[in-house]
């Protein structure tokens, strides 16, 4: 894939100004930043080049400016600034031309071509219901592997669930105190298992100690207990993939911890050549200098079963023998923050020097969530309310005139959906945030809902306007306000290349309501004046050209929205 028209200028204007002082273009890239809208596109500041050239940065400007050539930009000086700003003709051809040739995949590119990229994501634990605060790692990891995707690299997304541990001993003990047999199957009966157990546990060592012992069996490979495991297992899976379903995602590997059972003997032995392990309180630990207060790596505990640290040092280990990967990412709480710490600095001190790509994509919290059901926070509900609340709001537009649709039923389930996804994806991933449901279901403001009323918007424009035109005449689209539209089209390609970088998809999200936002500005303006609307009959030339710049707008938000994981209606 060529690269993007906003990346190609800039290459060119970084060229320019490093040829014409001398230098490496490596030293002049990272000091271009956007201009001023008001005076251009992209800035080059001349203060470092001061004290060197011995003139004021105001005269370094004025002169780079007369120098500096590139085609397609406008070159001038404001002050001590270089600035470039994309001339009309034939920059607004190539964005329109561009998007709309590449449609979804308008925005990727090819950087990650041969490279993988692992993404560990979402692992819910067997026995237990997918809860609202699963979304945060679910909707940021499905929206980073999309990311990546979109830029060319090959993506092994892993579903790591917890299905190993005492937890599942308090399934399964729980199940002979509490279980009806003929419910087994059921996820919900195992769920009211697991928290009447639990609870037991807290309150009963023994009951506690008898949970512990059934994980024990499990580890010593006894047929009964893992026959069992299997069974229940299996049935949250299928719970799981539903939810899953519903929410547009599939993973390529659903695996657990499950995977390496029987895989960590030479992992802990490996870590006793190098980097050590030393014995306290009858546990194993990895002999690493701590700081104060710092809890150390525990690989057995005193009755030799293994830990979570244990297992993710071998399922790091086989996933970069498996995937040779460019990039391992963790997309898990900030709570684990000092886990993955040490889970690097002990790959690093057994001397596993791609443990420098992995990261931890860690994320906030979620407070304030409720339905009207109670303090129920199980991802299921908040989806079907949702649904209802969103049926609600179609039903009210459809009543008004305001929402024509042949299925209320597909749309308020779409709406729904964009609505828990976007409200989660718009905040950076590393802050806490408060949900509000008349905040992530408003039409208007920063929703999921106004950015799909935003694409339906143009999928009807395009509609009343007889369509997208083949052909058109781009230097006719010379409004301020056309051309603010097109620099936010432009720039999808950088947005996307930034927020694969930094795992960040609120970038995405920001960047679709600045397109969302431009465009209905400049749909609004033939409210004022008949002149500038879109459909301008009696002028078939400027109608498609602003046809066209629809089109591309339509194409743009489907993209982002697309990479968030959101569906595109095209009737609302």
């Amino acid at each position: 894939m060529n690269p993007s028209v906003y990346s190609r200028y800039r290459t060119a204007f970084v060229e320019a100004l490093a040829q014409t002082l001398g230098v490496p273009a490596s030293e002049i890239d990272s000091q271009i930043k956007p201009a001023d809208p008001a005076h251009g596109d992209l800035s080059f500041p001349t203060f470092p080049l001061a004290k060197a050239q011995k003139k004021a940065p105001p005269a370094i400007a004025a002169s780079l400016a007369q120098s500096v050539k590139v085609p397609g930009l406008e070159v001038v000086a404001a002050g001590p600034y270089v600035n470039a700003k994309f001339a009309q003709m034939p920059f607004t051809a190539e964005v329109i031309d561009t998007a709309r040739s590449q449609g979804v995949r308008y925005g990727g590119g090819d950087q990650g071509a041969g490279k993988t990229v692992v993404i560990d994501y979402s692992s819910p634990n067997i026995a237990k219901p997918i809860a609202f605060h699963h979304i945060r790692s679910t909707m940021i990891g499905h929206s980073v592997a999309n990311l990546h995707r979109a830029l060319g690299y090959k993506v092994e997304g892993i579903n790591y669930l917890g299905d190993w541990g005492k937890q599942f001993g308090l399934v399964a003990v729980g199940f002979q105190e509490y279980g009806v047999p003929e419910r087994r199957k059921d996820m919900a009966h195992l769920v009211e298992v697991y928290v009447k157990a639990n609870k037991r546990a807290e309150a009963e060592p023994a009951f506690d100690e008898r949970a512990r012992d059934f994980f024990r069996r499990m580890e010593a490979g006894e047929p009964e207990a893992l026959a069992l495991w299997k069974e229940f297992r299996e049935t949250s899976v299928r719970d799981f993939e539903r939810i899953y379903a519903r929410l547009g995602i599939k993973f390529e590997h659903m695996e657990g911890e499950s995977f390496y059972q029987g895989k960590m003997e030479p992992v802990i032995d490996e870590i006793a050549r190098r980097p050590g392990v030393k014995e306290s309180q009858g546990a194993t630990i990895v002999d690493l200098p701590y700081a104060e207060n710092e809890p150390p790596v525990l690989l057995k505990k005193n009755d030799g079963s293994t830990l979570y640290a244990t297992r993710d040092l071998a399922a790091a280990i086989d996933r970069h023998e498996r995937f040779q990967f460019e990039k391992s990412l963790y997309v898990v709480a900030t709570d684990q923050a000092l886990h993955f710490r040490q889970l690097f600095r002990v790959l690093e001190a057994m001397g596993r020097e791609w443990s420098k790509r992995m990261v931890h994509v860690n994320f906030g919290r979620v407070h304030g969530m409720s339905t009207r059901k109670g303090n129920v926070v199980l991802l299921n509900d908040v989806l079907d309310e949702a649904r209802t609340r969103a049926m609600e709001k179609v039903q009210e537009n459809i009543q008004a005139g305001k929402i024509q649709t042949n299925n209320p039923e597909e749309l308020a389930e779409q709406i729904g959906l964009g609505a828990i996804v976007f409200g989660d994806l718009k905040n950076r991933r590393t802050t806490d945030y408060t949900f509000d449901w008349e905040d992530v279901l408003a039409f208007e403001g920063h929703s999921g809902p106004y950015l799909q009323y935003a694409h339906a918007r143009t999928c009807n424009i395009l509609r009343r306007g007889g369509g997208a035109p083949a052909s058109y005449d781009a230097s006719l689209l010379t409004l301020p306000e056309e051309q603010a539209v097109l620099r936010v089209i432009a720039r999808l390609p950088v947005v996307v290349q930034e927020a694969a970088d930094q795992a960040e998809p609120s970038f995405i999200a920001r960047w679709l309501l600045e397109l969302a936002a431009e465009f209905s500005r400049y749909y609004t303006l033939g409210n004022q004046d008949r002149t500038k609307r879109v459909i301008l009959e009696g002028n078939e030339p400027l109608k498609a050209a602003r046809l066209a710049l629809t089109d591309a707008t339509r194409v743009a938000l489907a993209a982002g929205l697309a990479l968030l994981g959101i569906a595109t209606p095209e009737n609302m």
